[in-house]
Parts: C-alpha cells; sequence; structure tokens
C-alpha cells in the first residue's frame, strides 16, 4: 500500500471525529432504550403506528453502529481502513438499506396516518389489519433489502473497489446496469417518494383541519391522539426531506435538463 501524506495543517479532522464520536456513544443507549421501550410495553408493542417507527429505529440504529464509525474513520483517516472487498460490499449493502429502505418507509407512514386517523374501521378487524398494514409494511420493509442484496452481492459485475473512496467508492452495478434502471432508481426509489411523502403529509395536516372545523366541538382524547399523529409525521416529514432536497433538487435538475 502507497504511503499516504498525513495533512498536519489542521486539527478539524480529529475534533471532527471526537463529536461524531461522543454523540455516538450518546445516541446508542437513546436507541437501545427506545427500542427495548417499544418491544416491552405492551401498549406501544400492540399500537399499529409504532411498527415502522420500530423498524425505522432500527434501522437508524444499524447505521449509527455499523455506517457511521466507517465513514467516521474514513474522514479521520482519509482512505478506508481496514480495507477488503467483503467490508466494502457490506458498507455498501447497508448505506443502500438505509438510505432507500428510510424513504420507502417514510413513504407508507405518510399514507398509514390517513388510515389510522380517518378510516380506522380499515384496520379494525384481523384480515383488514394483514391487508391495509401488515402486508404493505412487509412490502416497503424488504423491498429495499431484497434490492439491494441483489444488486450489490448478486448482480454479475466487476466488483472495483478503491480504498481512498467512501463507501470504497462507487457502486460496482452502477456502470454495467441497463440505462432504464438509472431512470427507474432516481424516480421511483428517490424522487416519486419524497415528493408523495410531502403531498400526503400536507394533505393530512388540511385534512384534520378541515375536520376540525366540521365538527366545532372539543377536544377529545382521539384528537389528541391525531394531533400526537400529526406532529410525528411532521417533525419525521421535515427532517427527511430538509436532508434529501439538495440532492432532490439536483435529481430534478438533471432530468429537466436531458430531456
Amino acid at each position: 500500500m502507497v504511503p499516504r501524506p498525513v495533512n498536519t495543517s489542521s486539527s478539524w479532522p480529529k475534533i471532527e471525529f471526537s463529536l461524531f464520536l461522543i454523540g455516538e456513544i450518546l445516541s446508542i443507549p437513546c436507541y437501545v432504550f427506545l427500542i427495548f421501550h417499544i418491544l416491552i410495553n405492551k401498549r406501544s408493542r400492540q399500537s399499529l403506528h409504532n411498527h415502522v417507527t420500530l423498524i425505522l429505529l432500527f434501522y437508524n440504529f444499524l447505521q449509527l453502529i455499523l455506517d457511521l464509525p466507517m465513514t467516521m474513520g474514513y474522514s479521520r483517516l482519509g482512505f478506508v481502513s481496514p480495507f477488503s472487498h467483503s467490508l466494502c460490499l457490506l458498507w455498501q449493502f447497508i448505506n443502500f438499506v438505509i438510505w432507500y429502505g428510510g424513504i420507502f418507509l417514510m413513504f407508507w407512514t405518510s399514507i398509514e396516518r390517513h388510515i389510522l386517523i380517518f378510516h380506522s374501521n380499515f384496520v379494525r378487524t384481523t384480515q383488514k389489519r394483514l391487508l391495509f398494514h401488515y402486508i404493505p409494511l412487509l412490502f416497503f420493509s424488504l423491498y429495499t433489502p431484497i434490492l439491494s442484496f441483489y444488486l450489490i452481492f448478486l448482480y454479475p459485475c466487476n466488483h472495483v473497489f478503491i480504498d481512498t473512496g467512501v463507501r470504497c467508492g462507487a457502486m460496482s452495478y452502477a456502470n454495467s446496469l441497463a440505462s432504464w434502471f438509472d431512470i427507474y432508481d432516481s424516480i421511483v426509489n428517490y424522487i416519486a417518494p419524497l415528493l408523495l411523502i410531502a403531498v400526503f403529509s400536507m394533505a393530512l395536516i388540511v385534512r384534520f383541519v378541515k375536520q376540525r372545523r366540521r365538527l366545532q366541538q372539543a377536544t377529545t382524547w382521539r384528537q389528541c391522539r391525531n394531533n400526537r399523529f400529526i406532529s410525528t409525521l411532521i417533525s419525521k416529514r421535515e427532517i427527511m426531506l430538509m436532508c434529501h432536497f439538495k440532492v432532490h433538487f439536483s435529481l430534478i435538475q438533471y432530468f429537466m435538463c436531458n430531456i
């Protein structure tokens, strides 16, 4: 391995690494507490709106203990260490699953809130809960892991990894897939879900406000629960949209320029 020059002119990488490390150490017990609270508490475990939250917590916990340490190490050293093909494949797989899996789960969350708040009769029986809750949740939870597992581990392509690139460089399958898949990946797996998250979330707020005005009655326990649903959804949606807006806008601009 060729020796790499060490940049001693700035101490910012070490400071950045220390800040991330402190945040990671403090975050781990918080994630563990939240996950176990939902799993151990019977009422929380049986609440349908907590199921997708639990999966999102699990995704983010994987990012915290697997993806983030490798990214921090790369940021501090300037290269991937330890460097191996197996580690590179695992790093790319975890990043792919968390990135796109979180988008699809938030997309389903923005739809499911309409069902739980305004159409609760859809999940009143076991059969309806299976049809309108468990099956969609299973699909949106497994779609990204299955797709990424095939593309990263099974798709026949020449794997090329570099130790000077974050996540060992670009995905190996990217240059060998058909051009239509790039369009499918950008629109179906990214642009469309983000746009629909915003649309369904805003529609939820509008429907709730209209319903309150139409009923014109004192706040009940159910309305308090609905307020809690909407507040949770808004916070998740705003954080996600802010994090993805820059890339989202760049992709839209790219397709507009190539039409």
